[in-house]
């Protein structure tokens, strides 16, 4: 029964979702069971069936906003239509129904305000919360001077019945949504810390990995300058220095483009346009892109590519950015070995799969791959943990899937596969 409760209610207390949303969901169980609790309360108190009704009305208010909420997913309109319905229009009328200011409900007019302040933002919150406040204070004044309009228990001890139910059940809500606003703060300041920590980590790791190209750089250009003083020239020197000075320049605009599209991923910016793509030449057209640094390396590249795939729906820039990476990734850690890349078709999707005989990974690497940031105390070099991050992302950005395999020194084979028909996904962080 325990767990049966446990997994009906922890959706809706999730930590991912918003502290309103929560909050809003905690108002809509605890008005029903609040109008539960006080409508039979109002049968020992002999407050009324006036009372009892208002009390049942408000048990239905908080089901009807809570089934409107999670159908619409419009939480704001819910809200504004749960402080109306509730604390505006329901509360005055069950302040008078039963007992006035010496009964429960100044209780729950001080949980109402206390709400709203939580529900609400901006100007709709100082409204509501003024709103509220003239007219509690009208409804106190009203009693006073009327009190006639107040429908009296009949004893003192149905007063103090009333006044401990309603001190209880409200209490009780402004208990557990103070106990909901400490839990969501530590988490989130958890979170933060624990962000914090990994933009260090990444700042350490993107600087150790742009030191490196940039030390390369520095180095074959000193070498260069000394050849030049040097007669006669040795060109193909001074070749070769150039030529290593074009790659690292290239790695580093590499990372920078990386910086950047991570930046446009987790903005939104990065905006996906799918248009018929055929996956077979795009396959062959980065083949092209890498052959000569492969055969530089001494790498040899297999291409496993059926004739007969239709296209599909995706974004051939983005698409073709992944196979590059990989590619890179493949070349980088593969000394004179062999790099397949093969493409094949099943279960409504395309699927490519490139795969080395390179040195592979180590589990813990293998963890982390995909993650935005790679520890360095993995010992891993020539990783910044961004590439395939953004990999990870663009795939699932066209309602694919990537995955990984990878054992040390028996190489690495990293796959992705793309609906054949057109999918709703879009970029998300």
């Amino acid at each position: 029964m325990k767990d049966t409760a446990k997994r009906f209610i922890s959706p809706y207390f999730d930590p991912s979702l918003d502290l309103r949303v929560q909050a809003f969901h905690l108002l809509a169980f605890a008005g029903m069971a609040a109008g539960v609790i006080t409508a039979l309360s109002a049968l020992f108190t002999h407050a009324g069936a006036a009372n009892i009704v208002l009390n049942l009305i408000g048990t239905g208010i908080g089901l009807g906003c809570f089934i409107f909420a999670r159908r619409t997913n419009n939480y704001r309109a819910g809200f504004v239509i749960a402080v109306v319905l509730t604390f505006i229009i329901l509360f005055p009328l069950l302040f008078f129904s039963a007992g006035g200011y010496r009964s429960g409900m100044p209780g729950f007019f001080i949980f109402a305000l206390m709400f709203t302040a939580i529900m609400l933002e901006g100007k709709t919150r100082a409204v509501f919360l003024a709103l509220e406040f003239a007219l509690y204070t009208a409804c106190f004044l009203a009693a006073y001077h009327f009190p006639d309009s107040v429908n009296r228990f009949a004893t003192e001890l149905d007063y103090m019945l009333d006044v401990l139910t309603g001190g209880a059940v409200a209490g009780f809500l402004l208990l557990t949504v103070v106990t909901l606003y400490m839990r969501i703060y530590d988490s989130r300041q958890k979170r933060l810390d624990e962000l914090d920590k990994l933009k260090t980590e990444f700042l350490q790791n993107i600087s150790h990995e742009l030191k490196t190209p940039l030390t390369v750089i520095i180095n074959y250009a000193l070498d260069t300058l000394s050849e030049l003083q040097k007669e006669p020239l040795n060109v193909p020197e001074m070749e070769f220095d150039q030529g290593r000075i074009r790659s690292e320049g290239e790695r580093l605009k590499r990372m920078v483009s990386q910086l950047l599209d991570v930046t446009a991923i987790e903005s939104g910016a990065m905006k996906i346009r799918r248009e018929p793509l055929s996956l077979a030449a795009l396959l062959s057209r980065a083949a092209d892109a890498i052959f000569n640094a492969l055969r530089e390396s001494g790498t040899r590249l297999v291409l496993e590519i059926p004739g007969d795939l239709p296209d599909i729906p995706a974004d051939a820039d983005a698409i073709e950015q992944v196979l590059l990476n990989l590619l890179s990734n493949a070349a980088r850690h593969t000394a004179k070995g062999v790099i397949t890349m093969s493409l094949s078709a099943g279960g409504g999707f395309q699927t490519v799969r490139v795969s080395d005989d390179g040195e592979g990974m180590a589990p813990e690497v293998r963890e982390q791959v995909f993650l935005r940031y790679i520890e360095r105390a993995s010992g891993v070099t020539g990783r910044s943990g961004m590439g395939l991050f953004i990999c990870k992302k663009l795939i699932a950005a066209h309602g694919g899937e990537i995955g990984l395999e990878s054992e040390p020194g028996k190489g690495t084979a990293v796959w992705f596969r793309l609906p054949i028909h057109n999918s709703q996904c879009t970029m998300h962080n």
